[in-house]
Parts: structure tokens; sequence; C-alpha cells
């Protein structure tokens, strides 16, 4: 396997060398070129249809008008920072935008920058009627190898998933801050996971009306709500720590917006309704809605399920156990320009008690939590921060300031608190727990600069503790995570990057005493991640890039350190002029699944997956996508893993005999 590594890399240099010998072709284009690793890369398991991507997907299908959206909803734009969005909208008041490219005139904007933006903006003429448009989506995937589950019919349903989607506008679509968007908006999603009998398993809709003459917008059905940095509302998934060290850090919620995405439990159902008031809005919102839970034998919430599978009996149990009746509000006053207050507030009631995330057991069918916030922004720095009380009056917060003073440097400090007794079950702040806004306190800065023109240098430092016991770690405890990335554009078709990663956490590790008695023994574990790029643009229809990453896995005490190695070769290019190809081969090699690599890889179009490599072993996939017409594509993926040395992959009923494992995925996309 180790010569098989070395043969790869030759190849990989070699091919990469002579792609520089080809030909430009002006005529053709390499689509979908922005560079979601650096956003998507911190998931850490498959995530092909999570709430951020398809946040990504419904600004392309209604893009933002680039003259009048506010700061709050140019945020919402990947990598976009506010500070940047302030000087977009400030450009605009001297003198409209008449082109995208226009951008890059604006100080902070770089040519990567420039890439995430264009998708997601267009520029409205002031007679453009109002239009209908709409997007239909239909996706089915299927694993080629048999689960367990499957072979002895313990999953009733097919193995296939489905995924369909319809979204439909008729208006003109503007933003929903300004109340200025589309007359009526409707949505439909259904999807049906591997094993599940019902193709409509899980389905989600909504109904959307403006009355501009009011400054009023109503959602009736799913919706979701964003509210400031997050502590009390956001949804399940948001971008953090990674490459991207300045704009993860700020959220900025815009409020509420119509929900059509695939996880069953980050939204919520029945009715919003949004009014402004000269420099005041006011959101108001009421949801009565089923859980999937597991419910104990005392009839109480043990847990929220996570995973939206329900194929067995006891998975069927936990399908829409219990309800949820919440009520809330949210204020947002703009004050002067840049300076904005705002206030959210929310009771909630449980059908059957809830088993808080305190330790000691304790249960309540209630909870409350309300709170304010308060942000300055102006061209060169964007102050902003949060507190929230709950129900035990216990008082969480988050402070943060992101400095830009010219375009090469771009400072961010991040500041947060939260006490282990805080309890905001809807909440999904800035942080090392993710979802769990809770048992927490920690401080970031993270700081981007290019000190000459063709290099740009970014790095954070993250020092964090849990105060009280985690899900993994029986006691106290503390940890540091550090990054620095540096980019060099060598020439203007060929970038080089170094990317090195630390992250020092303590884990737990099963040691037997004298007596053959397990214990749980908690010892630091430091694991160093080393990451070399290339990537090549030899034409205007062909890109190429390589990628090295060596970790080492140190534990302190007598557990031995671990070592995995990841190679990969990727490459995208224009075959026809309708048809495009991705594909990628990656060897790997760890020593466990604790020192495992997570692989960003390319997927089916609003879709994302990082799956988890471990062992050893290849894993290889192509994806063709066809434009069938002007705004019709259809697109392929099939990916396989085979690993050595086993003989099954997975484990009970999901358990595969053999050692490769292969997807296949079909999609149509259609929009009108």
């Amino acid at each position: 396997m180790r010569r098989s590594f070395f043969y790869f890399l030759i190849f990989g240099v070699s091919v990469a060398l002579g792609a520089q010998e080809l030909q430009s072709v002006d005529t053709l284009k390499v689509s979908e070129d922005v560079p979601w690793e650096k956003l998507f890369e911190t998931g850490t398991e498959d995530e092909e249809n999570s709430s951020a991507v398809d946040e990504t997907a419904q600004l392309e299908d209604t893009p933002l008008n680039l003259n009048t959206a506010p700061v709050e909803e140019l945020h919402r734009i990947p990598a976009m920072t506010n500070v940047v969005a302030t000087r977009i909208v400030a450009r605009r008041k001297i003198t409209p935008f008449t082109s995208t490219d226009e951008l890059i005139t604006i100080e902070g904007v770089t040519p990567e920058m420039l890439s995430f933006i264009r998708p997601y903006v267009r520029i409205r003429k002031m007679k453009e009627r109002s239009n209908m448009a709409g997007v239909f989506l239909s996706r089915v995937s299927t694993e080629i190898e048999k689960r367990k589950g499957f072979v002895n019919n313990a999953y009733p349903g097919s193995p296939m998933k489905i995924l369909n989607k319809f979204r439909l506008s008729v208006g003109d679509k503007e933003s929903p801050l300004t109340s200025a968007i589309s007359t009526l908006e409707v949505g439909a999603l259904t999807k049906k996971d591997p094993g599940e009998r019902s193709l409509t398993g899980f389905s989600s809709g909504f109904g959307c009306i403006s009355v501009p003459a009011f400054s009023t917008q109503l959602i009736i059905g799913n919706y979701q709500v964003e509210a400031a940095e997050g502590l009390i509302f956001w949804r399940a998934s948001a971008f953090s720590k990674g490459s991207d060290v300045i704009a993860p850090t700020r959220k900025n919620g815009s409020g509420i917006h119509p929900y059509l995405s695939t996880d069953e439990n980050s939204f919520y159902q029945g009715i919003a309704a949004s009014l402004e008031f000269s420099s005041i809005q006011v959101q108001m919102f009421y949801s009565n809605k089923s859980i999937n839970a597991t419910i104990d034998s005392l009839g109480q919430i043990s847990s929220i399920d996570q995973s939206g599978l329900f194929r067995t009996e006891n998975e069927l149990h936990k399908q829409k156990s219990t309800r949820e009746t919440m009520i809330g509000c949210r204020a947002v006053a703009h004050l002067f320009e840049g300076l904005k207050l705002g206030g959210t507030a929310y009771r909630t009631h449980f059908k059957n008690p809830l088993i808080l995330k305190n330790g000691n057991g304790e249960t309540t069918p209630q909870l409350w939590m309300q709170g304010m916030d308060i942000s300055y922004t102006n061209r060169k720095i964007d102050l902003s921060t949060e507190l929230a009380v709950d129900r035990s009056h216990e008082i969480a917060m988050i402070g943060g300031m992101t400095y830009e003073p010219i375009t090469p440097i771009s400072l961010s400090l991040v500041a947060r608190k939260y006490p282990s007794e805080f309890q905001s079950i809807h909440g999904n702040a800035f942080g090392e727990s993710g979802r769990d806004v809770q048992n927490e306190n920690g401080v970031y800065v993270g700081l981007r600069l290019q000190p000459i023109k063709w290099v740009r240098i970014s790095t954070y430092y993250d020092q964090f503790d849990h105060p009280q016991p985690t899900q993994f770690i029986p006691a106290s405890s503390h940890g540091n995570d550090f990054l620095v990335l540096t980019e060099c554009q060598i020439t203007n078709t060929y970038e080089l990057a170094f990317r090195f990663k630390r992250k020092e956490l303590p884990s737990t590790i099963d040691e037997y005493d004298l007596y053959g008695r397990m214990m749980k023994q908690i010892n630091p574990r430091v694991q160093e991640n080393y990451r070399l790029t290339s990537e090549l643009i030899s034409s205007s229809s062909v890109r190429l890039a390589n990628r090295i990453e060596w970790a080492k896995v140190t534990y302190a005490g007598m557990k031995k350190s671990e070592q995995s190695l990841l190679l990969s070769q990727t490459i995208q290019c224009t075959l026809l002029r309708s048809l495009a190809l991705r594909a990628r081969v990656a060897l790997f090699e760890t020593d466990s699944y604790d020192s495992r690599m997570y692989e960003y890889e390319d997927d089916l179009p609003r879709s994302s997956s990082n799956p988890a490599l471990y062992g050893r072993g290849l894993r290889w996939y192509l994806i063709l996508k066809y434009n069938l017409f002007l705004k019709a594509d259809i697109a392929a993926k099939y990916s396989r893993t085979v690993k050595d040395g086993v003989t099954s992959i997975g484990s009970g009923l999901d358990e595969i005999e053999g050692n490769t494992q292969s997807l296949l995925s079909m999609q149509l996309d259609v929009r009108f």
C-alpha cells in the first residue's frame, strides 16, 4: 500500500506538469468553480442535504438585488462579511451597480470572494416587470451493495433514497427585510430515506405572501428563524471554524425565512409574520409541530431524534411521538446608520416533560428564553454582542469584533460564555460544541492578511473550556484549536497552498485495572494535520487538483500514537459544450477510526458530502452533468470505496458484507 502511495504521488505530479502544455479553449468554461471546501470542510459526516447547503441553493434560485438588498441579506451570502456588505451598500448609494463585475472595485472583495458572491446577486432594472420563477429538483440514490437490514428484511422499504423539491415564486423577488419580495411564493418537499416504506416519509411545505403597501410578509407552513448571533434561534447547520477564518464568526441573523430543507428538526410549523414601520421591524411567529423523540417508561422526552431514519419498529416509535407548541417574537430597531438594537423572546411547551441537558435529571414541560443584541457596523469595523436569559435565569453571552482597516488585513475576535445550566434548544451559536449552546467558555482570534500580492495567509487560535462534564468527557476539560493556511498564487493558473491544523482536547480511553475492571481514563489528545494542495487551471475547460495530507494523533499515557495519510487527484473538465465531468481518486491509510480523515468532495448540485475515511483503501468518484437545455440539467454520481484487510463494512443492520461500498445517485434540476 505504501508503494502505491508513492506511485500515485508521482502520477499526480506528472499529470499536473503535463497539463500545462494543454491549449486554452476560450469558448469553454469550467462551471461551478466556487471554492466550497473552505466552508464545508468542517463537516464531520455526510451532509447531502444540510440546511446550510439548502440555504445557498435557495439564494441561487432567487438572487438578491445588488442595488436594494440590505446588509443583513447580503451577509447571508457565504464568505461575505458585514463590513464588505456595508461597503457595497455605501457604494450603491453613490452610484447604482450596473454589473456584478463592478463588485471587484469594492475594498475587500477579492477575486475569490467575487466567485462566492456572483451566483447570489443580480442587477434588476427599474423597468423590469414582475415575473414567475420556479425550481423543480428530483434526486434518487441507492447503494449497490446491500446492507444486512435489507438482506434479512429488517428494513421494510427499498434501499433507495428519494428527494423531490418544488419551489415557485410569482412577482418581484427582492429581500424579506425590505418587504419587496414576491407577491406569492410556495414550496413543497418530500423525502424517503433508505429502508423507509413511504415516499413521503418526511414532507415539508410553505406559502409566503407579501403586501408591500403595508410592509408585511406572511409565511404559512414550515419556516425557520435566524436571530442575532444564534444564542436563541438558528438553523441546525451553520458554517464554523475552518479555512475561512473571518466570515463564519459573525452570524447576523436576518429573521424568518420559508423552510424547504430535509432536516426533520430544524424548522417550525405554523404561521410567521414580519411587519416594518419606518426603522423598526417586528416579527411574530407561532408553531405547533410534531417531534421525533425517544419517550422513556415515565413518559419523558429523553432525547430528540437527529437521524431522521424510521425503518425498524424501535425507530418508528420515535416518529412524531410528541409535540412542541411555541410562540415567539423578535424586534429590530435601526437607531441610526450602522447601529442596530434587537430583542428576541419565546415560550415553548412540550406534550411530554423534557429531560434537560444539565446532568441532574431535571425535567420540565415548558421553557422560555429572552435576549437582546446590539451591533454597530461601518466601513472598517463590525461590533456585535448578544445576551440571552433562560428559565433558570442563567445568562449566556457572545461578543465579537471584525476589523478590516485595509484590504490586505482582516481581524476577527470572538468571546463567548455559555453556562453549563443554560438551556437553548433552538440555538446554534459560534463555538466548539456545535449546536449545544451550553457548558463552554472560549476566546477566538482570527487573522487574514496578504503581505504581497500573490500570497494570502489565514490563521486562527481558539482557546476553550468545558466547566462541567460533557457527553464524551466525564469531567471538566479544556482545549485549544490552531490553524494556519498559506495560499500562493504562483501564476494566473497555478495555486499552491499549505495548511497546518493542531487541536488539543481530552479524550477517554478504556483501560483495565488490576482486578480486570474496565475504567475510563481521561488523557490529553493532540491531533496535527499537515496538508499540501495544488490547483492548476490548464485551460478554460480543464482544472486539476492534488492533495497530500498527513496527520498524527498523540496521547498522554501508555496509548500508542497513531498516524494517517491521504493522497488524492481531482480533475474537472468540460468534455462537450453541454457535458461537464468531475472525478477524484483518493488513497488513504489510517491506524484506526480515531485517526480518520474527513475529505470534502464534490457531489450533485445543491448537495455536499464529507465522508470519513479510515483503515486502508481507495475511494473514487465520477460526476457527470449534462445541460439538457437552457435551464435544465441532469447529473449523475458514482462513488466507490474499497478497503484492504476487512471482510465487512459497518455494523449491526447497516453492515455490508465484503470490502466495497458503492453509491449511485442521479438528479434532475429544472429552473423556469
